[in-house]
């Protein structure tokens, strides 16, 4: 099942108001992603990093492959980012306390009154509207993107709340080409075979290219 953003999915979420967790996602897994391409006089793709040090997108080399799965998701071992991969897209949600510049809902996804919620990467970079999490690796939500952690050994960490399965730094999961790596400073995803991706940290957005 495709996790490609629907607008119209996204209409129906609008009575959730804004970004905090819902205790539970339909069964099928996440719905409401929305990634909306932009019109041409308000484009939404972030700004590349002034950054000269930026990261690049890791390669799939040691990654857990989990493209068997419709989607998989996960958190940072913090608990604060939460992240989803597919064969053709990832995804990160801002942190809580993400510190960085979010752009207006009104340039991402006009007349939607969503939130802007975070960043995906499929053929290009681009932040999404939500109302509930798209990304949501809660305990409650095994089966509908937690089946690639069972018997991995990894550790649950729990945040306000919620009881999250992690991907402990210096992991990586990777669907195809796509991969996404955890470290102490961020998770870094992005397609490994163009190279287009991002870093999401508490501090800010990276945009890799």
């Amino acid at each position: 099942m495709s996790l490609r953003p629907i607008l119209a999915v996204a209409v129906l979420l609008v009575a959730a108001g804004c970004a905090v967790p819902a205790p539970a996602l339909p069964s099928g897994g996440p719905t409401s992603v929305v990634s909306v391409s932009p019109p041409a006089s308000s484009p939404a793709t972030p700004p590349a990093s002034p950054t000269a040090s930026a990261p690049k997108v890791p390669d799939t080399v040691g990654g857990l492959d989990v493209s068997a799965y419709d989607v998989s998701m996960f958190a940072s071992p913090s608990g604060a980012i939460w992240c989803a991969i597919q064969k053709d897209t990832a995804w990160c949600h801002f942190p809580g306390d993400f510190k960085g510049k979010i752009p207006s809902s009104s340039k991402v996804c006009p007349d939607q009154q969503l939130d802007v919620t975070g960043v995906s990467v499929g053929t290009k970079v681009e932040y999404f509207c939500s109302g509930d999490p798209t990304a949501f690796p809660d305990e409650t939500n095994a089966g509908s993107g937690l089946d690639w952690f069972a018997g991995t050994g990894f550790p649950w960490v729990k945040k306000d709340g919620f009881k999250l399965a992690t991907l402990p730094y210096g992991k990586k999961l990777a669907a195809g080409s796509f991969v996404c790596l955890s470290e102490t400073t961020g998770v870094t995803c992005g397609n490994s075979a163009t190279g287009i991706g991002f870093k999401m940290a508490k501090a800010r957005v990276t945009i890799l290219s």
